[in-house]
């Protein structure tokens, strides 16, 4: 298995670099021919599109597609696939990208609440992503340690 960084990915999707974006063509070319499995990480997925929203001014839409066609790549391999998968989904509708996937990752993990100062996350998530915690819900996370 072979892993591709923040850099390699955004060559591939804005082919703003010809010589770069041809080096990973032939990279993904290679390990689809001898079947051999591309990693990619959440975190590099993160970082993509924070770089595509700040340094490319790509729209809420172009990214959306991005990230529907990476999700697409048969021999791309998500570590989380569902917590990307629910990620993007949900990033189709609006909001961050990254906050999206810490969501994603605390509920996979069975968090029962995401402890936040994020207003905008609180809004979104109003039952979940929480500043304090009631004395009840620390009754019941006592009785149900990990």
């Amino acid at each position: 298995m072979i892993a591709l960084d923040t850099n390699a990915l955004v060559r591939l999707l804005t082919e703003d670099d010809p010589e770069q974006t041809k080096a990973v063509q032939e990279i993904i070319m290679l390990a689809e021919n001898n079947k051999i499995k591309i990693i990619i990480l959440s975190e590099v997925l993160m970082e993509t599109v924070w770089v595509l929203e700040s340094a490319y001014n790509c729209t809420h839409d172009e990214i959306a597609m991005y990230l529907g066609n990476v999700l697409d790549v048969s021999m791309f391999f998500f570590p989380d696939f569902s917590v990307i998968q629910q990620a993007a989904e949900q990033y189709k509708a609006g909001g961050d990208f990254a906050d999206l996937v810490i969501i994603a990752q605390s509920q996979n993990h069975k968090a029962e609440k995401l402890i936040t100062f994020d207003k905008r996350l609180q809004k979104r998530f109003p039952d979940y992503a929480v500043e304090k915690l009631t004395l009840s819900d620390i009754e019941r996370y006592k009785q149900n340690p990990i």
